[in-house]
This record gives C-alpha cells, structure tokens and sequence, in this order.
C-alpha cells in the first residue's frame, strides 16, 4: 500500500477540478450514475464543500484518487453519505475503506452516531432487479440480495453498513435504490478493517 494523505476537497480549485474528473471517471463506468454529465459534477462537488458538510479526500502523490462527502440529516445525529468515490484503478486495494474510516472519525467529532446512503440499481447490477418487488416480497429479496454485476453494496457491507430497506422503482421499473446505515457510536465495539 502506498503512502496516502487526507485533504479539503475545497483547499484548492485544482482539487475541486480533480473531485469532478473523479466522479465522471467512476461513476458512469460503474453503471451507477449512467446520466451524470460534467454540470452535474460540478453542481455535486459545489453542493459538497459547503463549510456544514465533511467532504474529503484521499491522496497519493499529491493525486486524488478518492473522496467522500457526509451531509448532517436528523439533526446531526445521522449524516447521509453522498457522494462516494475511488478512482477504479485504486478500487479493490483498501483505500476506499481508509477513507470511509477518517470520514467516520470526522462525523463522530461533530456528534454523529450513524452514516446513511443510498445507492441505486440502475443497470441491473443485482438480483433486485430481476423482479417485481412489493410487500409480499420485499423483506425476503433484501435478505437475499445477489450482486451480479459489481454493485458497490457489498463494498459498503464490508465498512459494516446493512441494508435497512429499498424503494422498489425508484429509477424506473425493476431500478431500485439500496437504503443502507451504519452505527458509528464511539462505545461500540471497535470496527476492524479487510484489506
């Protein structure tokens, strides 16, 4: 692994432009935000770096190959997580993980005790789409929930998050978004991170 600093998205405008090549590079990709245009970058990292919010980065050699950004929600208690992404060529290595990890360590300081997100199936990436979900079968579909084509939920369990629930059609028929928590309270027991 290689030696990696934290940063401001906001420290500097170069930052910022790196932020928003970031966010085209993974998430269109990933087939996660198939839509998002430059504008929509921009705007995102814009709404991110606002003083109220936590939204960092991860660099190594002065590069930034990662960011995240938490939103306070419920009166500071729960902080949505939105957006969060690693350049593909560091996916998989363990510095999404470290990232999750100081961005967490930053919410507890301002007195958060759980991280939420949302995170949609757009283009079929698991099993959730695959058929119609409704109160009959909901529970069991998020119980057994397959990811088939690289669906960054499994990355979020491995940070510990669970799924809480879904919006069936959020994005269209058979597109949900995948609700997902975690509990960050300083007195639990101490998380352990796979690298």
């Amino acid at each position: 692994m290689k030696n990696y600093t934290f940063c401001n998205i906001n420290e500097s405008i170069e930052t910022k432009e790196e932020a928003v090549k970031l966010l085209l590079e993974t998430f269109p990709k990933a087939n996660m935000w198939p839509d998002l245009d430059e504008k929509e970058a921009i705007e995102t990292v814009n709404e991110s770096i606002v003083e109220e919010n936590i939204c960092i980065g991860i660099k190594i050699n002065n590069e930034l190959i990662g960011w995240g950004c938490l939103r306070s929600e419920y009166w500071g208690k729960t902080w949505e997580l939105h957006p969060f992404a690693i350049s593909t060529k560091f996916q998989g290595k363990g510095y999404g993980q470290i990232l999750m990890g100081e961005i967490e360590k930053m919410a507890q300081e301002k007195g958060a005790i759980g991280i939420i997100l949302g995170s949609g199936d757009e283009e079929k990436l698991t099993s959730l789409s695959e058929k119609e979900i409704n109160e009959e079968n909901i529970f069991e579909e998020i119980k057994n929930i397959k990811n088939i084509k690289n669906h960054p939920y499994e990355f979020y369990k491995k940070c510990g998050f669970m799924i809480y629930g879904i919006i069936p059609n959020a994005y269209g028929v058979n597109k949900s978004s995948i609700l997902m928590w975690k509990d960050i309270r300083k007195n639990k027991k101490k998380r352990t991170y796979c690298i």
